[in-house]
């Protein structure tokens, strides 16, 4: 895979989720959750945020040791040292945590389901990149470190990393999407309870 086609994937990968967005946007404007306003819809909302810090915090942890040097470099320490893909890893976490604060079974699973169809193939395009341009180092890291679920008796950091700022920040602001959207779910929610929004129906 060239930098042409992984910047194809990229552009892709950002439509598939705005695209997903808007539409689990579209159907909380006029539905209510299967929850109310009752305490499993306080627990699933409690469940929900502490999987979006997860997966803000990991998401920028990750980024520190990856920012700027995506491809370049063979990123091997800090979360990379247990796991191949932590960013897309804390990402699941995100869109677990965003379908258990829309309260609702149905976005939950469009979520997961979603990620689960889609981003195998933008890992496996990214590992193809990377066996391009690092060959027999990647490999070796392949077979030492899980694709996908992480292995915590891998973990090693450095005593000091050098980090690209300007990449950093662009990464923490996306990060932070996860608890605007999160924010977003839940004032809707409250709108519908208190009947400001209409409730055409409840999504199961």
């Amino acid at each position: 895979m060239n930098l042409l086609e992984a910047g194809k994937i990229s552009k892709l990968r950002i439509a598939h989720s705005r695209w997903l967005a808007l539409l689990i946007f579209f159907l909380l404007l006029i539905c209510g959750n299967r929850l109310g306003n009752g305490l499993k819809w306080e627990i699933s909302k409690f469940a929900g945020l502490g999987c979006v810090i997860i997966a803000s915090f990991g998401r920028v942890w990750s980024s520190v040791y990856i920012a700027g040097r995506k491809t370049s470099t063979l990123v091997e320490s800090g979360p990379y040292s247990t796991t191949r893909n932590p960013l897309y890893l804390f990402s699941l976490i995100g869109a677990i945590g965003l379908g258990l604060a829309s309260g609702s079974n149905l976005i939950l699973a469009l979520l997961t389901l979603s990620f689960a169809l889609y981003y195998p193939f933008v890992i496996l395009g990214e590992e193809d990149s990377l066996r391009k341009i690092h060959g027999p180092a990647f490999e070796a890291y392949a077979r030492r470190v899980p694709r996908f679920l992480p292995k915590i008796s891998l973990y090693s950091e450095p005593e000091t990393f050098a980090v690209n700022t300007k990449q950093l920040k662009s990464a923490i602001l996306d990060a932070s999407y996860f608890l605007w959207v999160y924010g977003a779910l839940v004032l809707l929610e409250g709108l519908h309870n208190a009947s400001i929004l209409p409730t055409l129906f409840r999504l199961p």
